[in-house]
């Protein structure tokens, strides 16, 4: 894991780990990808490009909004509007982790083969084959959530917890992201407003066909 990575959140608490309920961690579709029942995770970026596009994907023109798409006019905002309060309500936050362990590499091909290995059991029971990257990007939280489930409670004969989080690649661009599990050891914690001269943020806009307020 790099020395800093990057986070978008809520200004209220911007560190706040994502934290998900026994009967929601089983629904196919909702939460976050590596949520944990009965844990807590946070999720953050290597740069704050990637933290933009994770975190702006929701407002993205939809094919039958493009397709429907009005003229704007004073009481209508654009497709693909981001409005201000977005933004105020945001903080992009940058920070380290003080000693962390590995993280588990879910696009390597490598932990395809060990996952499939140790969680042959339940994989089998749902009719799946074998993991790649098709299926860890895939929209099925119910999968992704098991594998952050194994990686969070896996332990060293001794005793010891294994992994500090998940690293994954966005399935938004090339943007390499982090699911830190808690506890963590915060450290080097900055936070700033964001602006509409934010580059990062100007850049995603554009790949994305937003409209930023």
């Amino acid at each position: 894991m790099p020395a800093t990575v990057w986070r978008v959140g809520r200004a209220s608490d911007p560190l706040r780990f994502s934290e998900i309920n026994p009967e929601d961690g089983v629904e196919l579709l909702g939460g976050n990808r590596f949520d944990v029942a009965g844990g807590g995770v946070l999720y953050a970026a290597t740069t704050p490009t990637g933290c933009y596009a994770e975190t702006l994907a929701r407002y993205r023109p939809t094919a039958a909004m493009r397709r429907l798409r009005a003229q704007p006019d004073e009481h209508l905002m654009e497709t693909g509007s981001v409005p201000a309060d977005w933004r105020e309500r945001r903080r992009l936050v940058s920070f380290g982790l003080e000693s962390p362990l590995p993280f588990l590499d879910v696009d390597a091909p490598e932990t395809h083969t060990y996952l499939t290995e140790a969680m042959a059991e339940w994989l089998d029971g749902i009719g799946r084959t074998n993991l790649d990257v098709a299926e860890l990007r895939g929209k099925d939280r119910r999968l992704t959530r098991r594998v952050a489930l194994f990686a969070y409670t896996a332990k060293h004969p001794s005793g010891e917890f294994r992994y500090a989080g998940i690293r994954y690649e966005s399935r938004l661009g090339e943007h390499e992201c982090w699911a830190i599990f808690k506890p963590a050891a915060i450290v080097r914690d900055e936070r700033r407003t964001i602006g509409l001269d934010d580059e990062s943020l100007r850049t995603i806009a554009r790949q994305f066909d937003l409209v930023l307020h």
